[in-house]
């Protein structure tokens, strides 16, 4: 699904095969008595839900600084330092009841480039070294597209040439794009589905068939 990898990249949300599945070996069974050895601690880098993902020498996070700035930034795996940030739009459906707003997805790392969804729908394709923005996109101005209360939280999938995200609404339950470019490729839509929900898509093979659902 994605491009080479090293064994210690976590390059999307859950992991390599979104599966929550480690192949690292040579684990340890227990943490020592004085538990693990802090290499480093960073305070600052905003708020939000977003998990990490790594890949090489880098840790790409989703972070939001009040309710207009929603960032994705790059830090160094080896000491925690910022190496650039970038913004890419407001934080979504703020007045949510109970109210928890704020940045939710995982970026997606394939090859030199990531993918990030804020949780206004705002989709960013940028470069992971520079940060700089090749192309971006609006779930809900693009494609009619309609969040859930809590606003987007998916995490981008990858599959080959195309990146498949859920904008919701009447027209475009999934839409999948050209990963290059940010053109539609297709979109679908799910009878009785309505606004986005807030799992991420699966690659799943059902009776020989490819097929996209949500995640467990």
């Amino acid at each position: 699904m994605l491009g080479s990898l090293l064994a210690a990249n976590w390059p999307q949300w859950r992991g390599p095969e979104r599966d929550g599945i480690s192949k690292e070996t040579g684990l340890l069974k227990q943490w020592p008595e004085a538990g693990p050895q802090l290499v480093w601690q960073v305070d600052g880098l905003g708020d939000g839900f977003s998990t990490p993902a790594i890949v090489g020498d880098r840790v790409y996070l989703i972070s939001n600084e009040g309710l207009e700035n929603e960032f994705v930034q790059a830090l160094d795996t080896k000491n925690g330092q910022q190496i650039w940030s970038k913004r890419i739009g407001k934080v979504g459906e703020p007045d949510q009841k109970p109210s928890y707003p704020g940045a939710r997805s995982t970026p997606t790392v394939d090859g030199d480039v990531l993918y990030a969804l804020g949780s206004a729908g705002d989709l960013a394709c940028i470069d992971r070294h520079s940060g700089d923005i090749r192309w971006q996109k609006n779930l809900p101005t693009d494609f009619a597209g309609k969040p859930g209360e809590w606003a987007y939280s998916e995490s981008p999938l990858i599959d080959g040439d195309v990146v498949v995200v859920t904008p919701g609404g009447e027209t475009a339950t999934l839409v999948a794009l050209n990963k290059q470019t940010g053109e539609e490729v297709w979109k679908s839509q799910v009878e009785g589905s309505d606004e986005a929900a807030y799992a991420s898509i699966v690659i799943l093979e059902v009776g020989s068939v490819k097929q996209y659902g949500p995640s467990q």
